[in-house]
């Protein structure tokens, strides 16, 4: 059973769109976080700022320890959607940039950042041959990395969905694959998982109102199969694995606001005796100013949601929520 413990309001600043954050448990500090956003002047900025906190109770208190900028006409390219990841043991922000307002006419790259997890620093910073837009963390799977971003692909007038591969521990990148294309449908935002290092499974966004979350499976990495969509209207999943069961947060584009759900897996890798829960609402004008989250566990059986949300305000601010899971 799924209980909401507490919320609280991470950042805000009415003068500023604060947006897609994420977050991640420390491998090095046993009780320490991390959490990123975006800061910017509007949903499609010139002016923008990654934040990178920290809290080292599990995600009750936060400090900034860092921050980032770009700006579109100094730098010709701002922040878009980062994630936050590691690489072995190296702490890592993978983000992409664009250079245009209107994203029909960006191009867009891709970089990962190597951060010091005693100095919060930068070690190393690479762009890399990742094409698209919205990278999601990069998973290792067969001692391969993995990490899933969308292309808009005007010669099939759609979405899609692609998989970027690393055989060298991130130090170069292939687009080696199209995970989903359909004529019917807009695939994007990929969340992978890596189920016992016999599977990486996706689930994909289908950019189109109110359709459910669809999700594919692949043995190698490079081919992939369709399985049946789950029931969940939702964009930008954030999906945890652990003991045949998957914890996910999603923008919930139904009832609009912030959703969170859990299932079993099956031998089929179907999920089974679903439950969700609404972690917040927001109003239906705000649809695409809420709900990319990031989700993390802070013990046995306690989870911590971030999220970025509107309401009344001038501007989107950034909140997270405990939430209890019991057998």
């Amino acid at each position: 059973m799924l209980n909401i413990k507490k919320y609280n309001i991470i950042s805000e600043n009415k003068y500023k769109y604060l947006s897609f954050p994420d977050i991640i448990k420390s491998k090095k500090y046993k009780n320490r976080m991390y959490l990123i956003f975006r800061a910017a002047d509007g949903h499609h900025p010139i002016n923008s700022t990654l934040h990178l906190l920290i809290s080292e109770d599990n995600g009750i208190k936060w400090k900034e320890v860092n921050k980032f900028n770009k700006n579109l006409r100094i730098n010709k390219y701002v922040w878009n959607c980062p994630r936050l990841c590691y690489i072995d043991n190296s702490l890592s922000i993978i983000c992409d940039l664009k250079n245009h307002q209107n994203e029909r006419k960006c191009n867009f790259k891709t970089i990962i950042i190597e951060i010091d997890e005693d100095n919060y620093q930068i070690i190393n910073s690479n762009f890399t041959e990742i094409n698209g837009m919205v990278p999601d963390k990069i998973i290792k799977f067969k001692n391969n990395l993995y990490c899933a971003n969308h292309i808009m692909d005007d010669k099939h007038e759609t979405l899609t969905q692609l998989m970027n591969i690393s055989k060298d521990n991130g130090m170069t990148w292939y687009d080696c694959n199209i995970l989903a294309r359909h004529d019917n449908h807009a695939f994007c935002e990929a969340s992978l998982i890596n189920y016992n290092n016999k599977y990486l499974v996706a689930y994909l966004r289908d950019n189109i109102k109110n359709r459910n979350l669809y999700k594919y499976i692949s043995s190698d990495g490079i081919n992939w199969i369709s399985k049946k969509d789950i029931p969940i209207c939702g964009h930008r999943a954030t999906v945890l694995y652990e003991n045949n069961r998957i914890f996910m947060s999603y923008r919930d584009t139904k009832e609009v606001g912030i959703g969170f759900m859990t299932a079993e897996f099956n031998n089929k890798l179907e999920e089974k005796n679903i439950e969700k829960i609404q972690i917040e609402d927001d109003f239906p004008e705000n649809l695409y100013h809420c709900g990319y989250t990031g989700l993390a566990k802070c013990n046995d059986n306690l989870y911590i949601i971030v999220y970025y949300i509107k309401k009344d305000k001038n501007n989107p601010f950034i909140k997270s929520c405990f939430v209890e899971f019991n057998k």
